[in-house]
């Protein structure tokens, strides 16, 4: 009976999107934006002279993506510093180079995060992931909660001209690349 109820904890989790730590959500929600506000050149990403902050997920994942847009309205009322800001939600199938944003947020998913890690990259625009595990994708950012907080740069993806960040950000993070992550 254990081992029933075991498996259909696994194949809900399966089909109904990935189960995400609340507590990891709210410290990325909180810690992300302001990781943003470290880049050098900012207001070449600002959109109608405001950040857009996209969180980027799948179908099933649409209740987490509100969750994680409703933190960071929570964390940082109506501005991020001196800039307005606005978060959307856009589903993997719906992100191109078409989609306005000036940092991008990416909850998990099997197959689509080299697709939109490949378009930050293009777009010059900052690419946080929700695990770890999907810096090896390409994209530049991700933040763990382990002994202490601890904030993981992509160092491969880290070296482009259309971002620059302040150099004290760059003595608190771990880099890792494709090989070590």
């Amino acid at each position: 009976m254990k081992k029933i109820i075991i498996l259909f904890f696994i194949f809900a989790n399966i089909a109904y999107g990935y189960t995400y730590n609340e507590v990891l959500l709210k410290a990325q929600a909180s810690i992300f934006p302001k990781i943003m506000l470290l880049d050098k050149k900012l207001n070449d990403k600002l959109i109608e002279g405001k950040i857009i902050y996209t969180v980027v997920y799948e179908k099933d994942d649409y209740n987490a993506a509100s969750e994680v847009r409703k933190f960071i309205k929570d964390s940082h009322q109506a501005r991020l510093d001196k800039y307005q800001y606005t978060v959307n939600l856009v589903e993997f199938s719906d992100f191109s180079h078409a989609t306005k944003s000036s940092a991008i947020y990416v909850l998990n998913s099997n197959e689509n995060i080299q697709k939109v890690a490949e378009i930050a990259k293009e777009k010059g625009i900052i690419a946080f992931a929700y695990d770890i595990e999907n810096l090896k994708n390409g994209l530049l950012f991700s933040l763990m909660i382990e002994k202490s907080t601890i904030l993981y740069v992509n160092k491969e993806n880290l070296y482009s001209k259309k971002i620059d960040f302040v150099d004290s950000l760059l003595q608190m993070v771990r880099f890792i690349d494709k090989e070590h992550s």
